[in-house]
């Protein structure tokens, strides 16, 4: 099983115009609501590649009911913890004539540190079959009443039970995640450079910054540049990839796909090699799809026959 943990979920409401107007009306082409947040885009490419998965988070008010039905509907088991006020909404407008998007992302509700001891209580209670999990995913921002140093907190005391910590997340607590010292992250060229504070350009640069992180303690460090070379990075090898090329329709939730497959591979005994293709692909069938849409399982294998990676250490 692979567990996801989201601590600010979402409804992502996906609306398409023809061009964005300001002070005009804009006529909506079409609208599509979907279950959103980091760790459930996990989940949600797990469930497509049909494996295991399991979302815990915090939802709230009839939003965050709705959530929970839609990954209900998708056959995504998950276990929430209801907090007061709503799940947030956040709105993405894609203009068809330019192609560019609008993300316009709510706060979300608080959340108090005693809604946070029962969530921990819930993913880490033996009884309620965590003893099968080999994976956990911490993914996304923190919602507002958390302190920075929550994903630290989570993370070392998951480890205690002997799962493997997956943290992808960005700024502060992400710079405070690391210090527990998960199994893997997977940044993105801006997120590394924020957490190691200096500008990253190079492939050099990357590879630095990696070898940083792995010497402060992290198995694997997976950096992920758009449409530039990925890499998988540990302390025994360096391996390199260029992604397909494709027409990007949009971006959104790439780096989900390319956690929840790589993990997938790696949770069905696949190598590390074999892990990395299958995250390449997920990401980059991702970002075929409108919106914040997710991969389609076609889209995946026929991209995975064209991905091919290099051993540079």
């Amino acid at each position: 099983m692979i567990a996801t943990v989201t601590l600010n979920p979402s409804l992502d409401h996906n609306i398409e115009v023809e061009e964005l107007k300001i002070d005009d009306v804009t006529r909506m082409l079409n609208s599509k609501l979907d279950p959103g947040g980091k760790g459930i885009n996990v989940s949600r490419i797990i469930n497509t590649l049909g494996g295991p998965t399991v979302a815990y988070g915090f939802i709230a008010g009839k939003e965050g009911g709705q959530l929970s039905l839609f990954l209900a509907e998708e056959g995504i088991l998950n276990s929430f913890i209801a907090v007061e006020g709503r799940t947030r909404i956040n709105v993405i407008i894609t203009e068809r004539k330019t192609g560019k998007q609008t993300r316009i992302n709510a706060e979300g509700p608080r959340v108090e540190i005693e809604d946070l001891e029962r969530l921990k209580e819930r993913i880490t209670r033996l009884g309620g079959g965590i003893c099968s999990v080999s994976f956990m995913v911490f993914a996304g921002s923190l919602p507002p009443g958390l302190p920075k140093t929550t994903y630290r907190d989570l993370i070392e005391e998951i480890k205690e039970l002997g799962i493997k910590v997956v943290l992808d997340t960005d700024g502060e607590p992400l710079k405070q995640g690391v210090k527990a010292k998960p199994f893997m992250i997977k940044p993105n060229t801006y997120e590394l450079q924020r957490l190691v504070d200096r500008e990253i350009k190079t492939e050099s640069d990357v590879l630095d910054a990696a070898e940083r992180l792995l010497s402060d303690g992290i198995e694997l460090v997976a950096v992920t540049r758009g449409g530039k070379s990925a890499f998988l990075v540990t302390k025994d090898f360096i391996y390199r990839c260029q992604p397909p090329k494709i027409k990007v329709i949009s971006a959104v939730g790439s780096g989900d796909a390319f956690i929840g497959a790589f993990l997938l591979a790696l949770y069905r005994g696949h190598g590390y090699p074999e892990a990395f293709k299958w995250g390449i692909a997920a990401g980059a069938a991702t970002a075929l799809v409108p919106g914040t849409g997710l991969m389609r399982k076609e889209d995946f294998e026929e991209l995975l026959k064209e991905v091919e990676i290099e051993k540079i250490r």
